[in-house]
């Protein structure tokens, strides 16, 4: 009834709170833990625990602990308190509600407040008890099996300009599964935004996990790069696709500012015809209506006596803009699509 192998439900109530269970393990027997003489029942003493949720009721359990006393006189051990796998002892958290708190921070997009309000205790007796089970299962090597691509990235997790420990380097599994859907599972956070950071956490990884990875994505961060060159030279490293348009935007605003200073030797202003098109400059020439395509010409064309670098410019922006409306697009999530690549255009040399 109770579902914990080795423990019995005594008695059963429901309240406002929720449930309250009375429970006892079955062992009769018992050796003393110091010198394993077989002891005695001595006393009963009552542990209260809060166990997962059944459904939307809280669940509370009154857990009627034996008290054993050992018959060796020569031991020093007097009495003890039995254990169980329920719970660990002066816990107030059952292992089942921890994992079940655990899961749920794994799988759902919820957090410790929120958990911690539905197990009714603290915050802090959750994140305590939490940390000893995300520890257990970051090093189950078993969590590693599988990943083919790897993805990294850094991430600031604590606000503020000063201070250690801000930023931290995220590693990513984005293997896709047997639907060719990506995985998108975090794999672990090492502090530091560093080449040698993320170096150090792929040289701890046991040999066969770094064999088994065939793609690398990584940001242009060339820390980030050498890591992979020294830690995965068989890994095919990949640039992340939103920072591929990120830099052809970036290249696509330094040219439209370029030109603007060589034809009016001064930034744009709100009536100038390539200043009102830098946003439609962005968008692809396929998402763009009639009007649309006719204000981007005459931006284009809205200059007077444009000398040889200026045309170079103006020539690379529908050139760039065209080339860069591929990429900002999604693809269809297509069997071929998923299988297929695509490659980078070869822009203009600004």
């Amino acid at each position: 009834m109770f579902g914990v192998p080795g423990v019995r439900v005594l008695a059963a109530e429901r309240d406002a709170a929720g449930l309250e269970l009375t429970v006892e393990t079955d062992q009769t027997l018992e050796g003393c833990r110091r010198c394993g003489v077989l002891a005695l029942p001595h006393d009963r003493r009552e542990h209260r625990l809060h166990d997962a949720p059944f459904g939307h009721r809280r669940v509370r359990v009154r857990w009627r602990k034996r008290v054993w006393r050992c018959l060796e006189p020569a031991c020093p051990v007097v009495t003890f308190t039995e254990a169980h796998e329920l719970a660990p002892p002066r816990a107030l958290l059952t292992r089942r509600a921890v994992t079940w708190a655990a899961d749920a921070l794994q799988d759902d997009d919820t957090t410790v407040a929120a958990l911690a309000r539905r197990l009714d205790v603290d915050w802090h007796t959750l994140w305590d008890a939490l940390k000893i089970e995300a520890r257990r299962r970051a090093d189950d090597p078993q969590r590693l099996a599988g990943v083919e691509s790897l993805g990294v990235d850094e991430h600031v997790w604590r606000p503020g300009k000063f201070g250690q420990g801000r930023e931290v380097t995220c590693m990513v599994d984005l293997s896709r599964d047997a639907n060719g859907h990506v995985r998108a599972r975090l794999l672990d956070l090492v502090l530091g935004r560093s080449g040698p950071a993320y170096a150090r956490w792929l040289d701890a990884r046991q040999p066969a996990f770094r064999a088994q990875i065939k793609h690398a994505a990584l940001d242009p961060f060339r820390g980030y790069a050498n890591a992979l060159r020294d830690s995965l030279p068989d890994a095919v490293q990949v640039l992340e696709a939103f920072h591929v348009v990120k830099l052809g935007t970036q290249v696509l605003d330094e040219v439209r500012r370029r030109v603007q200073q060589e034809q009016l030797h001064r930034r744009g202003h709100r009536d100038d015809p390539l200043y009102k098109i830098r946003g439609l400059l962005r968008h692809g020439l396929e998402h763009l209506s009639e009007r649309q395509h006719a204000r981007l010409a005459a931006g284009l064309a809205g200059w007077r006596r444009p000398t040889r670098r200026s045309r170079a410019g103006l020539v690379l922006l529908p050139a760039v803009a065209g080339d860069l409306r591929r990429h900002r697009q999604r693809p269809r999530p297509t069997v071929a699509g998923r299988e297929g690549h695509r490659q980078l255009p070869d822009l203009p040399d600004p």
